[in-house]
């Protein structure tokens, strides 16, 4: 997954492509609700700074998740890895810490605000994909729950959700990082 980029994404290729190494990069992962595939999904900036871009790095069985991750930690020092302690993808926190990896574990209030920021970006234009089948599908075949007084990606639906929610995280992660490393006023 995620081989050819096009040149769009700075920093990141699939499993089977070169890297590029420059550029900020996060990281989202979530297992399927089957437990049959992880997605571990990059977002970051298009070459020319214009749109977030989002690529699945790993979409493979769960138990080859771990050394993918730790892999892409090694090679691209990401600006955040996510994984949401309350989905099937929680298991992974452990492994993870062990494996000597900072993950942030988003709240649920984040988990929404990340979904609503996800369509706000797809809605104006400011996020691009790579047509990654598994990707493509989840995104064609999802659907909205409510949670929190707002919405979030219903995760139990037939076609496999985990590239959606991965691709959403990790849009979110790399967004507060923008908004950290913006020069500006900081009020204290």
């Amino acid at each position: 997954m995620g081989d050819d980029l096009g040149g769009r994404l700075v920093g990141v290729r699939g499993s089977r492509g070169p890297a590029v190494t420059a550029g900020a990069v996060a990281f989202a992962c979530e297992i399927s609700e089957d437990r049959k595939h992880a997605a571990v999904v990059a977002a970051g900036r298009e070459v020319d700074g214009t749109r977030v871009v989002v690529d699945l790095v790993f979409y493979e069985h769960p138990r080859g998740v771990v050394a993918r991750l730790d892999e892409l930690w090694v090679k691209h020092d990401p600006v955040a890895v996510v994984v949401d302690p309350r989905s099937q993808a929680g298991t992974l926190l452990r492994p993870l810490a062990e494996a000597g990896m900072l993950v942030r574990e988003p709240s649920t209030a984040e988990v929404v605000a990340a979904h609503g920021e996800f369509l706000d970006l797809v809605n104006d234009g400011g996020l691009a994909h790579l047509d990654q089948p598994p990707l493509t599908s989840a995104v064609q075949a999802g659907q909205q729950r409510a949670l929190a007084g707002a919405q979030a990606w219903e995760r139990r639906v037939t076609v496999d959700q985990s590239p959606l929610v991965a691709a959403t995280l990790a849009c979110w992660a790399f967004r507060r990082w923008l908004e950290l490393a913006t020069p500006g006023v900081w009020a204290v």
